[in-house]
């Protein structure tokens, strides 16, 4: 769910060598290439996807999944292309859906406003991402399942995003409520739990250097 959302925390965290830069720029090239054919394979799903959302338009009403998941294709397409400002534009057009369509403590729901959430994040959007991503914590929080790994997922991208407005200690905040889910959710020994154990100490450092 947090694929798009780097850690800033980890990120911080690196120590670099020789050998691991060597490694980094390889990795890198690869996933360069990779973004370049996701890029052109999204520009030539765009016409489609347009023109789809043009036919679904004329055989449904408005407030209906279909039209709702049109928008959802579009403002991935549109964010695999680097056109943030359209990626936004759909995700809230399917946001105004599917808040008229889903129950309002359906995980759909939250996973929804997480993404776009997501989305303003990456265009540097700090404060609007976290009142999405919140959004999304208290659609979880009042679904049948309260302590998913979603929530934990949700609450690793707030601390992060807190990070990047330099506020360690609502970070440490959402990064302990983070473990407390991945505690109870993970073995000991996972590698997510462990990273969020670091990330925590991390903090903690931090903090008390201030």
């Amino acid at each position: 769910m947090t694929k798009n959302l780097l850690s800033a925390t980890v990120a911080l965290m690196l120590v670099f060598t020789v050998t691991f830069a060597e490694t980094q720029t390889a990795a890198e090239a690869k996933l360069e290439a990779k973004y370049k054919k996701d890029q052109t394979a999204a520009k030539a799903a765009l016409d489609v996807a347009n023109k789809k959302l043009e036919e679904d338009h004329k055989k449904n009403d408005l407030f209906t999944q279909v039209i709702a998941d049109d928008y959802k294709v579009l403002s991935e397409l549109y964010y695999k292309i680097g056109n943030l400002d359209s990626s936004i534009k759909y995700a809230l057009h399917a946001l105004k859906v599917e808040t008229k369509i889903l129950k309002q403590n359906d995980p759909l729901l939250a996973k929804l406003y997480f993404d776009t959430g997501n989305k303003y994040y990456m265009h540097k959007q700090h404060p609007t991402a976290i009142l999405y991503m919140k959004k999304a914590v208290e659609i979880y929080l009042n679904s049948p399942n309260k302590e998913s790994l979603a929530l934990a997922d949700t609450y690793e991208a707030i601390s992060s995003i807190y990070i990047n407005l330099e506020d360690l200690s609502k970070s440490l905040l959402y990064s302990e409520k983070c473990l407390e889910i991945r505690k109870k959710k993970l073995n000991k020994n996972d590698e997510v739990l462990q990273r969020t154990l670091q990330n925590i100490e991390f903090l903690k450092q931090e903090i008390d250097k201030k």
